[in-house]
């Protein structure tokens, strides 16, 4: 978070849960979701969030396989200052709805967000899930 620079405004934070490797190994993840406004291009941002990674670990070449100190993935990127704003980006929500370390933080965020191709809300989304895989233990209300 300490990362997050004056680019970046409105700084929001989902719940923080935790969640088993889905591949099975004994690793444990931290999920949440960050919501913030932001001046750069999608290039720049996407550029900014790998830059991020990098700082944090990412790439560092003595971790164990498969360990990934930190993700950073854009749900969904919109022009303008409020959630109804026009989508410049979105995930596929054939992929968000079957990942509940996505779509729950995500859910915590911002419940009514809807989908752009489903106008399904997030809040919903959560509820009609039929496989919450993994599952997710909430750490802390604030992170």
């Amino acid at each position: 978070m300490r990362h997050l620079d004056k680019d970046f405004t409105n700084i929001e934070c989902s719940a923080l849960y935790q969640s088993d490797d889905s591949q099975g190994r004994e690793s444990k993840y931290w999920n949440l979701a960050v919501g913030f406004n932001c001046f750069l291009t999608p290039t720049g941002l996407i550029k900014r969030l790998k830059h991020i990674e990098k700082l944090c670990g990412r790439h560092h070449p003595a971790l164990p396989s498969g360990q990934i100190p930190l993700d950073l993935d854009l749900v969904f990127l919109l022009v303008g200052t409020s959630l109804n704003g026009e989508v410049e980006h979105c995930l596929d929500y054939s992929f968000i709805k079957k990942t509940s370390y996505f779509v729950i933080p995500l859910a915590n965020l911002y419940p009514f967000w809807s989908h752009p191709d489903t106008a399904v809300d997030l809040a919903t989304t959560v509820i009609n899930m039929n496989n919450l895989s993994p599952q997710l233990e909430k750490i802390s209300d604030v992170f």
